[in-house]
């Protein structure tokens, strides 16, 4: 049976620190025209204190789930796209899937730059296709805030933050994923980058006092990159998909630049109605813009059942990947009533208890001795055995008991005659010729003692 990948809900969220032109204007030699003209962008959104790349994941995943009407508890995989992750390792997917309560989902992150997004959701459908997984949750998110280098022009007022998330499940009826194109070139990676911090160059006072921590970007090679690459892409996949390019109801391209995103959309003949962009609100925010740009193209009302949407991103690496879907969800989405979200709510609260119980029972083990063979033993466990081994050899034998014995164990007995004396006489004569009364042997005389103790037992 063939399984297809479907969109069965979306969610997004967004810090709310705005950061305009003007703020950026106010300690960088720049100006809010600088940038508008130049990108298209007019404001973004920094994460607060409180957000990180994980709290905004588990934010989209919820709203995402909530959506999609599917438990935690169903899902299978949870794949989260970043350059920003929470930490090198643990993934940022774990620390979703352990605040979610997802207990039998899988987790790990991508990292695939800007075209993050458009790689999970490749894998998420091979997942599914193959019968591995029913549902999986795909996230793109970043806090590229905190790599951005604020004396940096070239990059400080391009990026944002946010996250984006869609749950995909698997289903019979034709449509969803029809076809993806991925592709790379190692040769441009260090056009855009993060220099340091990696196995190459570890953090060191030097890498400090050069900023080598930031993200770095030849913007005029990615430009020319991007120009060349986003349009040819989107092509190759909608031939591969058999989805001829007047039939695109929707094209929603990586929002990183608005003049990149005019020479795809030039490029493959598709009018401005139907192309949707965000960036003037949120600038590029990496793995996250597409799946941004997908859940406000939904609360807008541009995506309707049947509708054909390409997606198409470019990144660091390089890499680039365009994708294929056939929306086959009804819309409008109706809000559940207020007793799921009051479910929802405790779901989500039980995860956190269970989460707590975890940490607490490893903090509680990590205190308890450690037998080699045995491994964790409880407190005392050594001395009680140890007490209970001297207190055996203490104690005395315990004598045997005798086995009864029964008649027919007294008639199968056999005792051998004497051996005669060397030199003695035979048929009752002495040596000297004298002959002396027979006399009955051992045996007869304890046959007859064995027959009398019967008789009387009897």
């Amino acid at each position: 049976m063939a399984f297809y990948a479907h969109i069965v809900g979306w969610g997004k969220y967004v810090p709310e620190n705005v950061v305009t032109n003007n703020d950026i204007a106010q300690f960088m030699d720049t100006s809010d025209e600088w940038i508008r003209t130049r990108t298209g962008i007019r404001e973004r959104r920094f994460a607060t204190d409180t957000d990180t790349t994980a709290s905004m994941s588990i934010a989209a995943a919820r709203l995402a789930l909530d959506r999609a009407r599917i438990a935690p508890s169903a899902v299978d995989l949870i794949i989260v796209a970043t350059l920003s992750p929470e930490h090198i390792f643990p993934s940022t997917a774990a620390l979703v899937q352990d605040a979610l309560g997802a207990t039998r989902a899988g987790a790990f992150d991508l990292s695939a730059a800007c075209s993050g997004f458009i790689y999970a959701l490749s894998m998420a459908s091979n997942a599914i296709q193959s019968g591995m997984a029913k549902v999986v949750v795909v996230i793109g998110a970043e806090t590229l805030s905190r790599v951005l280098d604020p004396e940096d022009r070239s990059t400080y007022p391009l990026f944002g933050d946010g996250a984006g998330a869609v749950v995909l499940q698997a289903h019979t009826m034709p449509g969803g994923l029809l076809g993806y194109k991925l592709g790379a070139d190692g040769s441009g990676g260090e056009h855009l980058a993060i220099p340091a911090g990696g196995s190459k160059i570890p953090t060191s006072q030097y890498t400090l006092d050069n900023r080598l921590h930031y993200v770095k970007m030849n913007g005029r090679e990615v430009y020319r990159f991007a120009t060349r690459i986003m349009g040819r892409v989107s092509k190759e996949v909608c031939q591969q998909a058999g989805v001829p390019l007047d039939e695109i109801d929707l094209f929603v391209p990586h929002q990183a630049n608005i003049r990149i995103i005019k020479s795809a959309s030039k490029y493959l003949g598709i009018s401005d109605d139907k192309v949707f962009t965000n960036l003037e609100k949120y600038g590029n925010t990496s793995a996250a813009s597409i799946p941004i740009a997908l859940c406000e193209a939904i609360e807008q009302g541009r995506v309707h059942t049947n509708d054909k949407i390409v997606m198409v991103g470019f990144g660091g690496g390089l890499t680039w990947g365009a994708a294929v879907v056939k929306w086959g969800l009804p819309m409008p989405y109706k809000r559940r009533q207020w007793w799921y979200r009051g479910v929802r709510w405790f779901v989500y609260r039980w995860a956190g208890l269970r989460s707590m119980a975890l940490r607490l029972r490893r903090q509680i083990e990590n205190k308890l001795p450690v037998d080699e063979d045995n491994g964790y033993l409880p407190p005392r466990r050594d001395e009680l055995k140890d007490k209970k081994d001297k207190k055996e050899k203490k104690e005395k034998p315990v004598k045997p008991r005798l086995k009864s014995v029964s008649n027919d164990d007294l008639k199968s007995v056999k005792i051998e005659p004497p051996v005669p004396p060397a030199g003695g006489g035979t048929n009752g004569h002495s040596s000297n010729g004298k002959q002396h009364p027979a006399k009955e042997s051992p045996q007869v005389g304890v046959e007859k003692t064995a027959e009398k103790t019967v008789e009387k037992t009897n």
